[in-house]
């Protein structure tokens, strides 16, 4: 459609005065279809394209030309190599040695860490990364629990003796007598 259907030469169909608008619209329509023509395949010449690839590998599957087992190439064993690297990100994701970790770090963290043979056990390594990148890390818990205002000690007020009674004590007056 690229080199068919241009302002050129809609321009000079446009400014041909000797054409009617009808035979303007028509020549408009006709270069359109040009346009779409151009690169199109038919569905047969699809269909007879398709029907010599099968011939052709099937004749060379008779002649037992051995075809490449696609899990033997180098680019499927590559990404073989990162999905179980991804799977294995995954599984320590949610292990109890990364537990600590915040999230939105876990793979800064999870990259830090050295998991050959022979290196530290992870918790190790994490508590030595915890010491250089603290903000990586969920704030240890203490074992003391939160509180919330004052602490709570004694009991609920009973009738005269408790609050009322304070309240009484206070300000010099009680409940009226009838």
């Amino acid at each position: 459609m690229g080199n068919i259907f241009t302002r050129k030469a809609l321009n000079d169909i446009m400014g041909n005065e000797g054409l009617t608008p009808e035979q303007r619209t028509e020549q408009v329509f006709s270069l359109y279809g040009r346009a779409l023509d151009d690169g199109y395949i038919a569905k047969g010449a699809a269909a007879q394209a398709q029907q010599t690839a099968l011939d052709n590998a099937k004749a060379e599957w008779e002649k037992g030309v051995k075809v490449p087992d696609p899990k033997e190439s180098d680019a499927y064993k590559q990404l073989q190599g990162e999905f179980d690297s991804y799977k294995q990100m995954q599984q320590a994701r949610t292990s109890e040695d990364y537990k600590g970790v915040k999230g939105k770090f876990f793979e800064t963290v999870y990259g830090m860490v050295d998991r050959k043979d022979g290196a530290k056990p992870v918790a190790e390594q994490l508590a030595d990364i915890r010491k250089g990148y603290e903000e990586y890390f969920e704030p240890e818990k203490s074992q003391q629990k939160p509180t919330f205002g004052a602490p709570t000690e004694g009991s609920m007020p009973k009738g005269e003796t408790g609050a009322v009674k304070g309240f009484t004590d206070a300000w010099g007056f009680g409940p009226r007598k009838n």
